[in-house]
């Protein structure tokens, strides 16, 4: 794990806390990819139960009998693997959330400035070939290829936002690229 972030939550993690305070959900959240803590201390802080995924753990296999969670977020899980997985990570996030459970997600966009650079691994995706995230795949999408990612979930908002300052020091020190998200709101079917 990295060292703790002094930044806030991020503000999917405000708004998904906003909508189970004000709309009676009750259970736990399910946090896939937790990363240095900021948003799990977050949810922890107004009191809304949370199981954590941490960064390594695959988010193929998520912890969970189906229909086990009130709502699910990820800052930044579903940024990093190829397509195929990313895919199949958002089908067992649906598996393990209730029928009607929301969840807070950011995706990568295709406009982000890295879209492209580094090992091509498939239309989507690219590992960077050099700096701290050597290697690590890194896909990006388009409008239309989230709607078919997210099959089995109805889509409630779907915004592109440069997230330059939302990711944080920690996430890209000495960035000068443009990091361009889909912040993604959505309900399981």
């Amino acid at each position: 794990m990295s060292a703790p972030s002094t930044q806030g939550p991020h503000p999917l993690a405000e708004r998904l806390i906003e909508r189970y305070l004000a709309s009676g959900l009750s259970g736990p959240v399910l946090e896939v990819a937790a990363g240095v803590g900021r948003n799990t201390r977050a949810f922890e802080a107004a009191g809304i139960p949370i199981a954590a995924t941490g960064d390594d753990d695959p988010y193929t296999q998520l912890p969970g009998e189906r229909d086990s969670y009130a709502a699910g977020f990820s800052s930044h899980g579903y940024l990093h693997g190829a397509t195929a997985k990313v895919r199949a990570g958002l089908a067992e996030l649906r598996r393990v959330l209730r029928p009607g459970a929301p969840i807070y997600i950011t995706l990568g966009s295709i406009h982000d400035d890295r879209f492209g650079f580094g090992e091509a691994i498939d239309e989507w995706t690219f590992a960077p070939g050099d700096g701290p995230e050597m290697g690590i795949p890194h896909a990006y999408f388009d409008r239309d290829t989230i709607v078919e990612l997210l099959r089995g979930y109805k889509i409630e908002s779907l915004d592109e936002v440069d997230a330059t300052d939302v990711v944080g020091t920690w996430a890209h020190p000495d960035s000068r690229e443009r990091v361009l998200h889909w912040f993604v709101v959505a309900t399981r079917d």
